[in-house]
């Protein structure tokens, strides 16, 4: 109980005595943090939305006339036992046609030449990892050709893919989570660099108490704890300060768009709550590892 007494004594004093040099580390960790917090949420959001584009992805499975129901069964009870495959739905020739009228809408004149036995009725597949889309196509013996894919499975006219949208879709969301992460890393890390030169700052300030400390034969821990903790008291602080920016900055920003642009999906509370762990835990990491580096060269260890 003495020792914690006598480490919060110290804690308070020094923030107290630096409190300039508390409010450089405090407002350093702040604004690191947002940033990191920042490339979180943008990741967050960018998730969001390749998941509901690649949820509206399906493979279109056309078949030849005249379609028989077994054939039917036996193709769904084939892809059906694909694991990547999260359901299949069959659509004839008038859900075909229906659809084809609000695809044309506005070309009335297309809509109107257009005969309903004319559109090939098809196997709607609804996947539940569309970046293995290819799956379908090879369960059922179809191969790329020049008019679209050659199937040679029974009953199977053409297969129709978006195999080009997806691999596009797919290499762009390598390439933005890889750097998001990148940046996070740069940003924890400068935050790391600029805290340990704000704790050399406080410990150059106190060098002369801490030789003295050292003389009467204070252990190097004894030194290094108060500083640690009041490292920690102050990236915690600017943690909470950067999640209440983050959530504000939601409110401010995000919430209109969810009334005005209601179309796209975006981040709501529960997605800022779901970092917030990860900005404590980022905050506490940078303040040890920060604070450890920081201490080796007046403690001479």
């Amino acid at each position: 109980m003495a020792k914690l007494d006598y480490f919060f004594r110290e804690t308070t004093s020094g923030l107290r005595r630096n409190g300039l040099v508390a409010f450089a580390a405090i407002s350093t960790t702040f604004i690191a943090l947002l940033l990191f917090g920042l490339a979180l949420l943008i990741s967050r959001q960018v998730n969001i939305m390749i998941d509901r584009t690649t949820g509206n992805v399906e493979v279109a499975i056309y078949l030849s006339d005249p379609v028989n129901d077994q054939n039917v069964a036996s193709l769904r009870e084939t892809l059906m036992a694909l694991p990547i495959v999260a359901t299949v739905d069959y659509e004839n020739k008038q859900e075909a046609y229906e659809r084809f009228q609000d695809l044309f809408a506005n070309s009335r004149e297309l809509v109107d030449n257009v005969d309903p036995e004319a559109l090939p009725a098809s196997l709607r597949v609804k996947l539940s990892e569309p970046e293995r889309f290819q799956e379908v196509a090879a369960v059922l013996g179809c191969e790329p050709g020049r008019g679209g894919y050659v199937c040679a499975a029974p009953g199977v006219e053409t297969l129709v893919d978006q195999r080009e949208f997806l691999d596009r879709l797919f290499a762009v969301t390598r390439v933005f989570r890889v750097g998001v992460l990148l940046v996070a890393i740069v940003m924890l890390v400068s935050a790391a660099v600029l805290i340990a030169n704000t704790v050399r700052m406080g410990l150059f300030a106190r060098r002369k108490e801490i030789g003295i400390m050292k003389l009467v034969g204070a252990t190097n821990w004894r030194i290094r704890i108060p500083f640690l903790i009041e490292g920690l008291f102050e990236s915690l602080i600017g943690a909470v300060a950067a999640i209440l920016v983050l959530f504000a900055l939601k409110v401010a920003f995000i919430n209109p768009l969810n009334d005005s642009v209601q179309f796209v999906p975006w981040i709501v509370n529960r997605d800022v709550l779901a970092i917030v762990p990860w900005l404590l835990f980022a905050g506490v990491l940078v303040a040890i590892v920060a604070g450890l580096v920081g201490m080796r060269r007046f403690l001479d260890v």
